[in-house]
């Protein structure tokens, strides 16, 4: 990829992600008419979900466009180096390992498509939280919260997939606890929920546990890929599609008519009417402009991260998924100060706003440090396995990549007691945007930002060279 590419991806994971993070609580703040020509708020997290997966949704046919195009140029590549794809006798050893993978991209059985309906539950479930608690705290105390998946990540890693903790990653643990309860308890003494009606603290704090909640549901969706879909071969923009068109069946065929039958009050986060939610739609201008801009910022802003995680590495996003969340914070501030929010979009600067940047600074920490830990354990595991190949007389060359994680000695051998990375989001993981859930652990877009078969699949896009 060109340093002009790198350039735009990086800019456009910024932009794409700080503008989807600040329109899903801008659109809570916005009035429409209902049925009945009543001006009400658009707080409809239901329907927010819904536009998280239709936004999703539209990385599909990009998937495949882009696949249809790295066909052709290995097609053509093939044909010049050796005459004619189809005759195998002009497969000299001329053609590396590298070319003949890339010349013939396989395609996804239907079994593994469908594997993908599982891990969409689990989104859906987190996203559906997330945006509940939405209505009841700032932008960026969600974005913050959003990283005790650091934590819960860890916690089923070693109770289910029984990998082991350093120090590191003990200490990175700590500082995310830490953070979070300062940014929580700056939220509850500033007392500032919404920019355009009062928010009770026991509100605040049900919307700062849903939130925790569905960081909890997201790391159950982070182990159960690592544990049943390793061998997954999805391309990672597919993947977002594919989730995206099943959680959107899912919610129109089923959710929204469920939680419109259901008896209670819109914006409670229970009821829903969707009658009145097309209405609002139609018949208030911000509204689908926010909406529509909101799905188009997802789909880039997946692409983009796809673009930087292959470029640059997961490493890196990491920083630039911290850099965002700030950056949420910031633009946050400037509507409030400024002609931009009309008076009404924004949160302002409290006294305690200096505790949430604290919070905000050791959850930094927490992230930086824990993705050391996964660094050093890895490199701890690739030095154990090779000493225990030599033993055995079968050391190879390696050929990990940096950040992957060593194989594991086969059954029959003495086993080697090294624990594999606990993978959280913005290490290769899962780059999905679940509501562009990339926290300061960050993606899937993720959102998100799929366990190590996700891995492999950024590994074969970079060397493909994605754009």
């Amino acid at each position: 990829m060109s340093g002009l590419k790198t350039g735009l991806s990086i800019t456009g994971l910024l932009v794409f992600g700080t503008t989807t993070s600040l329109f899903a609580k801008i659109v809570y703040e916005l009035q429409g008419p209902d049925k009945d020509g009543h001006m009400q708020y658009f707080t409809k997290p239901w329907a927010m979900t819904t536009v998280m997966f239709l936004g999703m949704s539209f990385c599909l046919p990009w998937a495949y466009w882009e696949e249809y195009k790295h066909k052709k140029q290995a097609k053509e590549a093939l044909q010049s180096a050796n005459g004619d794809i189809s005759d195998p006798l002009l497969y000299g050893e001329s053609l590396t390992d590298e070319t003949k993978e890339t010349a013939i991209i396989r395609g996804n059985s239907a079994k593994d498509i469908f594997m993908l309906a599982i891990p969409t539950f689990f989104d859906l479930i987190a996203t559906v939280l997330m945006n509940i608690g939405l209505l009841s705290v700032t932008a960026s105390v969600y974005q913050m919260m959003r990283g005790a998946e650091m934590l819960f990540a860890a916690l089923f890693a070693v109770s289910f997939l029984h990998r082991k903790l350093n120090r590191m990653h003990f200490l990175g643990i700590l500082c995310c606890v830490i953070g979070i309860t300062l940014v929580g308890t700056s939220s509850l003494l500033a007392g500032e929920g919404s920019s355009t009606h009062e928010v009770s603290p026991q509100k605040m704090i049900l919307g700062m546990g849903l939130i925790i909640a569905s960081q909890c549901v997201q790391a159950a969706q982070i182990t159960f890929e690592d544990y049943f879909m390793a061998d997954l071969h999805i391309e990672p923009l597919k993947i977002v599609g594919y989730e995206g068109i099943f959680g959107s069946i899912t919610m129109i065929c089923v959710l929204l008519p469920l939680v419109s039958l259901i008896k209670g009050h819109d914006g409670d986060g229970l009821h829903e009417n969707s009658l009145d939610t097309l209405h609002m739609i139609f018949h208030s201008r911000p509204i689908a402009i926010v909406l529509l801009v909101d799905m188009v910022a997802l789909l880039m802003y997946n692409f983009s991260g796809m673009c930087v995680t292959g470029a640059l590495g997961a490493v890196f996003r990491t920083v630039l998924e911290t850099t965002r969340t700030l950056f949420v914070w910031l633009v946050d501030l400037l509507l409030w100060y400024t002609p931009l929010g009309f008076g009404t979009l924004g949160e302002s600067w409290s006294k305690y706003s200096y505790i949430q940047a604290l919070g905000f600074a050791v959850l930094v920490c927490g992230t930086l440090v824990y993705s050391r830990g996964d660094e050093v354990q890895s490199k701890k595991e690739h030095l154990e396995y090779e000493a225990h190949a030599a033993e055995e007389g079968e050391a190879q060359p390696s050929m990990l990549m940096p950040g992957d994680t060593a194989p594991m000695p086969v059954a029959g051998s003495q086993s080697v007691a090294a624990a594999r990375p606990t993978p959280v989001r913005g290490t290769p993981t899962s780059f999905k945007s679940t509501m562009n859930i990339h926290p300061l652990s960050a993606s899937v877009t993720g959102g998100g930002l799929m366990g190590r078969s996700m891995a492999r699949s950024i590994s074969r896009s970079m060397s493909r060279d994605q754009q």
